[in-house]
């Protein structure tokens, strides 16, 4: 069994990434880097839809076996300890689907993997949102409670929508494009309130 957050459960959790990120995936038969991949879950679904090639790197060599049921290529590694080094080759899509919150220097890993991305490629970034309402209220009564979902005792690091765009900026990528998960696109403007998470879109800066 894997641990899975709520989240992240493609099946039962509308405010998944998983029913997100495959549709963001715009060439047919891209090829695809899954970083943080665990079992593969967003992988599977990308190559059932889009019949791309997708190769995954995650720690737990377990999730791995799983993975490479699809999956072209898998890599063990700690992406919270390692300097990533993969068989030379360069990713239409390097998807980093929560797992940044989940490590020390999401930077260094951000600006490592920058070279496996094409010219033009795509980085596709999900990112849990702290600055959503409820937490933002639990703030003013002294809570800050971990649990299940954004505030995982998983998790390293916290974001809100703003500086998820400045470290990725700093990176080294632009943000093209931003998709509110869960019922944060109902919202508009208030987004920042509402969403679960963002999915951040990004290419290579120049």
């Amino acid at each position: 069994m894997f641990e899975k957050d709520p989240l992240l459960n493609l099946d039962k959790s509308p405010h998944s990434p998983h029913n997100i990120i495959p549709n963001l995936i715009k060439k047919e038969k891209a090829y695809i880097l899954d970083v943080g991949c665990n079992t593969g879950m967003i992988g599977k679904e990308i190559i059932k839809k889009k019949a791309a090639i997708v190769d995954g790197i995650d720690i737990n060599k377990e999730a791995l076996k799983k993975a490479s049921e699809a999956y072209r290529k898998v890599f063990q590694r700690d992406l919270s300890r390692d300097k990533i080094e993969i068989e030379e080759e360069k990713y239409d899509y390097i998807i980093y689907s929560d797992i940044l919150e989940h490590l020390p220097r999401p930077d260094q890993i951000l600006r490592d993997m920058k070279r496996y991305l094409k010219g033009d490629g795509r980085a596709i970034i999900s990112l849990p949102n702290v600055a959503r309402l409820e937490i933002r209220v639990g703030l003013l009564f002294g809570n800050f409670d971990y649990k299940p979902g954004i505030l995982s005792e998983d998790h390293l690091r916290f974001f809100t929508k703003k500086s998820a765009i400045e470290m990725i900026e700093k990176c080294g990528y632009g943000v093209v494009g931003i998709v509110p998960t869960g019922f944060g696109h109902r919202f508009g403007m208030l987004t920042t309130l509402t969403a679960f998470q963002f999915v951040y879109v990004c290419k290579k800066s120049l």
